[in-house]
């Protein structure tokens, strides 16, 4: 949106909000090596006052996971959504799909704790943490974590 002011020496014009963290997935969703109930993802986290950036490990645990999937119905959605695909490739698309709801609900997690204040030194979002927080997120923005996974699968959107 752009603002201009009356004036013959001058205009002016809002410029886009720069955030303050950049988040990039570095890899995911993995399952911890002794602990088979818990799944997690690494991100590397810059914030533009840290002269460098750190890596985060952000858990989530399986039953959380599962609770989550219930309340967006997203097993039942994306079958649905990849319904007309031919059958030979529904269960890679099926599987991709249900990976990439873990890499949003852990990139979620992680936006909760970085809107709190993370700090350069937190190394891991442990899969304890910010769990009801993220189920009133998941409840809020539901449809665009859906939204998100079909476009990341190059999946048009289902009528209906």
């Amino acid at each position: 949106m752009q603002h201009v002011v009356e004036s013959s020496l001058m205009s002016t014009s809002s410029s886009p909000q720069i955030p303050r963290y950049r988040t990039t997935l570095f890899f995911g969703p993995e399952v911890h090596e002794t602990h088979a109930d818990i799944l997690y993802c690494v991100f590397n986290v810059k914030k533009r006052s840290w002269k460098g950036g750190i890596q985060l490990v952000v858990e989530m645990a399986q039953p959380d996971v599962s609770r989550f999937k219930r309340l967006l119905q997203f097993e039942s959605w994306l079958r649905n959504s990849l319904r007309h695909l031919p059958p030979e490739d529904y269960d890679e698309y099926f599987q991709r799909g249900q990976d990439l709801l873990l890499q949003y609900l852990c990139q979620a997690k992680l936006q909760l704790a970085l809107d709190g204040g993370l700090r350069q030194e937190t190394t891991l979002l442990s899969h304890d943490e910010l769990s009801e927080e993220l189920e009133q997120a998941i409840q809020r923005d539901g449809q665009s974590f859906k939204q998100d996974v079909l476009a990341e699968l190059d999946i048009p959107p289902v009528e209906g």
